[in-house]
């Protein structure tokens, strides 16, 4: 159903019930009346009833000839009517008896512990309040039928304007989906409002900006990946083809070459693999306790033989003995490895890593963390660059030659890991000085 429609039938409604709560209060309202009335000339009300009951007993416990009988109160009021047995004895005024009984101040007649009949009264102010009642009894109708055609001439006139103005930004939001569906035009929507349609609007549009960049991202990961897998396919492709063509075996070194092509494509399919898995959140942990000191002996002898090529010196120190960390191992060796071989990257050659573990308390958190930091007098890192460090494929030195280089993916990775894991990295940096990857992970 519609907004308009259902606007139009809450009116209706809405209109109906308060004719009928206007109809209920007068109605009310004459009863209250009638009661007051009773209230302020009560005395007289009494003494009317005492003059029938005083009839009673004088003429032998019996109503014989009371219809005809005069009574000196019965000036004071414009209805009367003696009802006994459901049969009318006595009447004054122009009303029916029925009218009367249903309208009238009921007055109980007694005599001693017999009820002896039961009188019903209006004296003036009753009556002319039972008049206005009956007239506007009598007029509701018509004036019922006029103020609803009008108050729903009215109404619809207000529904359609106010139903225009609350779907106004309703089909904007619906044109702004369609344009995000067809993906060629940019999508408006109302946000300049301050209402609810601003805040679903505001909501939509950062879904949109979301959307679109994770297609973006989307786009320039198949355009990454594809140029990465371009280089090692096509220098394996020639050399293959040329060994076809020429009939010539290839030689050690050719073989070798080949080999490293290869193992070149094979990690970047495990990187890419991996970096898919976690940032889908698909890779689920088995964490257990596990010394920190151990892990860095671990990932250091892992990684000497890419420091012995280099004659750089890799040194580990711990302020204690056992720092206790869950985690699951292979996540965190692969997050430490691929942060150490990239420090041994960009080292020079004779320089020095320096690994130090440690627990510090950090005062934005409430409970003590282990730090790693990963330390190298090497390169340094462009200010400009820092930003982009963990963006897929990325490489701050720009000029490095590709055999020297990895994928581009072994920081995010390790981001991603040491995230998953309820840690986070710092990075520090200075051209010419060396870098420092702070690692923080839950004790």
């Amino acid at each position: 159903m519609k907004i308009r429609t259902r606007l139009i039938l809450t009116m209706s409604v809405m209109i109906v019930l308060l004719l009928l709560f206007q109809l209920g209060v007068t109605h009310i309202q004459f009863y209250i009346s009638r009661d007051f009335a009773y209230l302020e000339e009560k005395d007289t009300f009494e003494s009317l009833r005492k003059e029938f009951e005083q009839f009673y007993r004088e003429h032998g416990d019996s109503w014989e000839n009371v219809g005809g009988a005069r009574l000196a109160y019965s000036g004071s009021f414009a209805e009367i009517v003696l009802s006994v047995d459901g049969k009318v004895l006595y009447q004054q005024g122009k009303l029916s008896a029925d009218e009367l009984r249903s309208d009238g101040y009921k007055l109980a007649l007694a005599s001693g512990d017999k009820r002896i009949g039961r009188l019903y009264v209006m004296n003036d102010s009753q009556y002319k309040t039972y008049e206005f009642k009956t007239m506007w009894y009598g007029i509701l109708p018509n004036i019922g039928i006029a103020s609803l055609l009008f108050t729903f001439i009215a109404a619809l006139l207000a529904i359609f304007f106010l139903s225009w103005r609350l779907t106004s930004p309703i089909r904007k939001i619906i044109a702004g989906i369609e344009a995000i569906k067809k993906g060629d035009t940019p999508a408006i929507f109302p946000e300049q409002r301050k209402d609810e349609f601003g805040a679903i609007s505001k909501a939509l549009r950062e879904m949109n900006d979301s959307l679109a960049a994770a297609e973006r991202a989307r786009k320039q990961l198949l355009s990454d990946v594809a140029h990465e897998l371009k280089t090692p396919l096509m220098i394996i492709q020639g050399e293959l083809e040329l060994a076809h063509e020429t009939g010539a075996p290839l030689s050690a070194a050719k073989h070798a070459s080949l080999l490293d092509e290869v193992l070149r494509l094979s990690r970047l399919v495990h990187d890419v693999l991996d970096l898919s898995r976690l940032e889908a959140g698909m890779t689920e942990l088995h964490p257990r306790t596990e010394n920190l000191v151990a892990l860095l002996e671990d990932v250091t002898a892992k990684t000497r033989f890419l420091a012995e090529d280099k004659n750089i010196q890799v040194s580990i120190h711990a302020e204690e003995e056992m720092i206790p960390v869950s985690v699951e191992k292979s996540r965190i060796l692969q997050a430490l490895y691929n942060l150490l071989s990239n420090a041994i990257s960009f080292t020079n050659p004779g320089g020095k890593v320096h690994l130090h573990a440690e627990t510090v308390r950090l005062p934005d958190r409430e409970h003590p963390y282990a730090r790693i930091r990963v330390e190298d007098n090497g390169v340094g890192i462009p200010e400009a660059d820092l930003p982009h460090i963990y963006n897929r494929f990325y490489r701050a030195d720009h000029s490095r030659a590709r055999p020297s280089g990895g994928t581009g993916l072994g920081l995010v990775i390790a981001q991603q890991n040491i995230a998953a894991h309820q840690g986070w990295i710092e990075v520090e940096s200075a051209v010419g000085m060396g870098t420092v990857f702070n690692v923080y992970l839950p004790l």
